[in-house]
């Protein structure tokens, strides 16, 4: 087990130097891409008879849902065509360029090479959806000011297969669920409000992978778990920890937690048994991230804590200068947020750093990360909107009435906690 105290060196090359433009890296094809291996009978009438550079105009104005589950059924030109990586490649340049050349964004290899792992279909859409926040014009704002009357420490937008859903949990020891297509009234936003906790909610989350369980935790020192299939959150079944629980990760039938008294559990929801207990912290855990190999685990302490879970031993421990207020891990970094206004990127055997300058004037209290965008919300009361890269773009920045304590982002719609008892939402209005 190493232990290291927080050291950034001046050139931050180790990163720096993989950075490149995407039109650099992304072999772009078109001549292939124009001669995509098309049924020619196809192409003799109609919209199939344009020229291949007019088509793709076109479909740059339909946006990316609307081309994969209506366009590419259209023919098997468009199959084809919508099937092809250089499509996607021409559409993710398109994506990373801005109208302004010193904010084209700028990815390194790893991160280009995991745009191909998860699929450039998949990067492209969430980024589309990114940039629908990038213009105040078309940006509406939702103050629910009412529904809560303690600081809310935890919101999630929700992944469900039919509705668009919000929770906000609060110390006011409720829980609201939000339709996210009905904001423009608070009373009639609220489809349900939960009361099952006796203290201070502090974490909610949605297990992996779309499903419909959701698992909050309290000062209470219980954890209670929920489905929201129905679109409310209907009690499954609740346990007892014997300690406030300060934050949550939810796995694929595992709960990882990490509480006051120090220590992050994992809970098998199959079984109903803890699973371990990892006792890595001087002082209270605050954040969870983890992969399949890792657990990371940041407290009051101010420890970063990497855990390896194949080795089943503690990796490595990092001293950083202030406390780290959010980690979130997607491949291939580890994202940390604090209360020095940074955001310090590492790979995942906490080898290689970088610090990222976000603007902050006070600490950040909370971090949503994606491959749409990465957000801060900050106790100088703004909420600040970033391209994903390790080499951010500011695309905007929301100035809030009163501290913004929690912050979540999900395609296209942002939703901040205050400590005023206030949940905002963002939304474009030109997009559903």
């Amino acid at each position: 087990m190493e232990t290291d105290n927080m050291e950034f060196s001046s050139d931050e090359s180790d990163l720096e130097q993989e950075e490149h433009s995407v039109f650099q890296s992304v072999p772009l094809n078109t001549n292939k891409l124009l001669s995509c291996s098309i049924n020619t009978s196809l192409t003799s009438t109609g919209i199939h008879n344009l020229p291949a550079e007019l088509i793709f105009d076109i479909l740059d104005f339909i946006d990316v849902k609307t081309l994969l589950t209506v366009v590419k059924f259209v023919s098997r030109y468009f199959y084809d065509l919508l099937k092809s990586s250089e499509f996607w490649e021409m559409r993710l340049a398109g994506c990373l360029k801005s109208e302004n050349s010193n904010q084209d964004m700028q990815v390194s290899d790893c991160e280009l090479k995991q745009m191909f792992k998860v699929g450039l279909s998949t990067v492209v859409y969430e980024m589309e959806s990114s940039r629908s926040l990038k213009y105040d014009s078309s940006i509406e704002k939702y103050v629910m000011s009412s529904n809560h009357y303690g600081d809310i420490h935890c919101v999630k937008i929700l992944s469900h297969p039919t509705k668009r859903l919000a929770l906000s949990g609060s110390r006011d020891k409720t829980m609201c669920v939000y339709d996210l297509d009905n904001l423009r009234s608070q009373e009639s936003s609220v489809i349900n409000t939960n009361t099952d906790h006796n203290g201070w909610i502090w974490t909610v989350d949605q297990e992996d992978f779309q499903s419909s369980k959701i698992a909050s935790g309290s000062w209470d020192s219980y954890i209670h778990f929920y489905d929201i299939g129905r679109g409310s959150l209907e009690k499954t079944s609740d346990i007892s920890v014997h300690s406030a629980i300060l934050c949550t990760r939810y796995e694929k039938d595992l709960l990882l937690y990490g509480t006051y008294s120090k220590i992050v559990f994992g809970h098998d929801t199959r079984s109903k048994a803890t699973a371990f207990k990892l006792k890595n912290h001087t002082k209270p855990v605050l954040s969870i991230a983890a992969s399949a190999e890792y657990i990371w685990s940041s407290g009051e302490d101010n420890a970063l804590v990497c855990y390896d879970r194949r080795m089943n031993k503690l990796l490595k421990r990092i001293r950083m200068e202030r406390i780290s207020s959010s980690i979130k891990f997607l491949e291939p970094y580890l994202w940390v947020a604090g209360y020095d206004g940074y955001i310090k990127c590492f790979n995942k055997d906490m080898k290689i750093m970088k610090k990222i300058e976000t603007g902050h004037t006070q600490p950040i209290m909370d971090m949503s990360h994606s491959m749409g965008a990465t957000v801060t919300a900050c106790k100088d009361g703004v909420v600040k909107f970033f391209s994903p890269n390790t080499s951010p773009v500011l695309w905007n920045s929301f100035t809030l009435g009163n501290s913004a304590s929690c912050v979540d982002y999900k395609r296209g719609i942002l939703m901040a906690g205050c400590c005023d008892s206030s949940v905002v939402f963002w939304k474009n209005k030109n997009v559903d």
